[in-house]
């Protein structure tokens, strides 16, 4: 065999192990590799080890991302909180990726959740009980209260008053934690997130569309005429209106989009997953629904920019600027519209 021919042997045999280690180590989440994904990439190894002869180090290293991925214990703690952190408003949100990554987990993954709720330690079927009854209680408590219960207010009720294995300063610590949180990311008049929530939201959206190529789109909305509205009703009719804007957007919206407060009478939507003309369509029916919903006989319009990813930009900032200027332009041209931007 002559040099170059080893040359390139060897070539295939880096770029095979590049692959391999690619295949195993290139992944956020421990769930985004189904079991049939991760047997399939240790017989890849176990194929490699012969058709390539790696050398044992190699071979064994790939093994062990194998069982690391396996168990996936070693991750569920940082998961857990990443799901937390992304949305810790959205308790609905929140509770359904709990379920997607306990059904992709061990046993562990009730033990680890209460690690990072509650900074407490349960055997595994201890935990798992736990926390159905937390989440029964929670249903029982709504139905008693007739309003929605969360599962952290209910989980602090459970132990406080029904389970008192946990002494009362711990649990007062995370719920003062928890309502600092809230406050810190939530409008208080419109209930919606706040201008700081905004740019977190924004960035990471950003981020998840450009490494998964899929869309994202920002709507920016801003009620029309509203300063000679507050001139002329006052300033607690434009509260109210505020409000019910702000509830009109809940209702309009899908839960996985993020509307904000922006500022003023201005406010801000993040739609995930969502192209240009999907978002115009729901930006329309917003704009519709203000405009025939009954704000105390008070006539309320409102105008928006919408930009997306990729079609008008591939940064945060160029969405955001994009959607900026359509929305000046509608505006401009007579206001109660949706204008994209060019």
């Amino acid at each position: 065999m002559s040099s170059q021919d080893l040359e390139r042997a060897l070539r295939q045999k880096e770029q095979e192990i590049e692959r391999l280690k690619t295949l195993l180590g290139a992944y956020e989440k421990v769930t985004d590799l189904s079991r049939k994904e991760l047997v399939e990439a240790d017989q890849t190894i176990q194929a490699q080890e012969v058709a390539q002869e790696l050398s044992r180090a190699e071979i064994m290293g790939l093994q062990n991302q194998v069982k690391e991925l396996e168990s996936g214990h070693a991750d569920l703690v940082d998961l857990i909180r990443q799901i937390l952190d992304e949305d810790p408003l959205s308790e609905d949100r929140i509770l359904r990726k709990f379920e997607e990554l306990r059904d992709n987990s061990n046993s562990e993954f009730y033990v680890d959740l209460f690690r990072v709720l509650l900074h407490h330690r349960f055997e595994p079927g201890v935990a798992q009980d736990h926390w159905k009854e937390i989440l029964q209680h929670s249903r029982e408590l709504e139905r008693r209260l007739e309003r929605p219960i969360g599962f952290r207010v209910a989980m602090l009720d459970y132990f406080i008053n029904l389970n008192k294995i946990l002494r009362n300063p711990i649990i007062i610590e995370i719920s003062v934690v928890d309502e600092m949180m809230k406050n810190s990311m939530t409008d208080e008049l419109t209930m919606l997130y706040n201008r700081r929530y905004f740019d977190r939201c924004l960035r990471r959206e950003m981020k998840r569309a450009e490494r998964h190529q899929v869309p994202v789109s920002l709507l920016i909305l801003d009620l029309d005429n509203f300063k000679s509205i507050n001139d002329t009703y006052g300033h607690s009719s434009g509260d109210m209106i505020m409000r019910r804007v702000g509830h009109l957007l809940k209702l309009i919206l899908r839960q996985e989009d993020y509307p904000c407060r922006f500022g003023g009478e201005e406010f801000a939507v993040v739609l995930p997953h969502t192209s240009t003309e999907q978002a115009m369509k729901v930006a329309d029916r917003f704009r519709v629904a203000v405009e025939k919903e009954d704000f105390d006989g008070i006539t309320v319009t409102c105008s928006g920019g919408l930009a997306s990813y990729p079609d008008h930009g591939n940064s945060g900032s160029q969405i955001f600027e994009g959607a900026d200027r359509a929305l000046y332009e509608a505006k401009k041209t007579g206001k109660n519209r949706i204008l994209v931007a060019p």
